[in-house]
């Protein structure tokens, strides 16, 4: 009989991942029989001892939406003889779901695969702290978003103020802000209402327009100089 190649049950993580915990299993392909160390029953959502290690097992507490269940990836081990890992979900039998790298190598004896051996090792803790940073990040980029189309609205208001009163860039925000103070009402809305109110007239005042229509037609005509 060979001796068996013992598997590194942390060599397959995805970098920057750590375990919660690592348990072994072995497969008898001859006696169909299994044995699980205390980690695996607890992943599964058992107590050590508390029921029959087995494909039946891994087979029933499956997520049903992973490509390739791990029964399976199991079989073709004991059909291939090749080493395999494997990152699986497991629907826990108490109700829970965790996220495992299955690791594992045969054993032969005269050519035949007679065992397969290896370990489970439970990601689940760092699975989640992974979607809470992604959650984290989608309200920082959704708040950088609200903050970026609340600084182009004041830039509309701003720009407003500048044409109406012939007021620089950082006497137009001046202004705001001191309206803003006087009312108690926020900058960033204040900004709405003002930006609203005057799309809301319709056509601009005739006064603003001709200013306007003056200043581009003089920037025309020094571009084309």
């Amino acid at each position: 009989m060979s001796t068996p190649r013992k598997p590194d049950p942390l060599s397959d993580l995805p970098a920057g991942q750590s375990a919660d915990q690592v348990g072994m299993y072995h497969w008898d392909v001859r006696a169909a029989t299994w044995t699980w160390s205390p980690e695996i029953y607890l992943m599964y959502g058992y107590q050590p001892g508390s029921v029959l290690p087995g494909l039946e097992l891994v087979t029933k507490h499956g997520h049903p939406t992973d490509r390739r269940q791990l029964a399976a990836v199991f079989d073709e081990a004991r059909r291939t003889g090749q080493p395999f890992s494997a990152q699986q979900r497991i629907l826990a039998a108490d109700e829970s779901t965790r996220a495992v790298v299955v690791v594992g190598d045969v054993e032969r004896e005269d050519g035949e695969v007679v065992g397969v051996h290896g370990y489970y090792v439970d990601l689940t803790t760092a699975r989640v702290r992974e979607a809470e940073q992604l959650s984290e990040l989608a309200g920082e980029a959704a708040g950088l978003q609200r903050a970026m189309a609340s600084r182009a609205t004041i830039e509309q208001a701003k720009g407003m103020i500048m044409l109406a009163y012939g007021h620089d860039p950082a006497a137009a925000f001046e202004l705001l802000i001191r309206v803003s103070q006087q009312s108690n009402v926020k900058l960033r809305d204040l900004a709405d209402r003002l930006v609203d109110a005057v799309q809301a007239a319709g056509e601009p005042p005739a006064q603003a327009r001709a200013h306007l229509e003056s200043i581009l037609a003089r920037l025309s005509v020094a571009e084309d100089v």
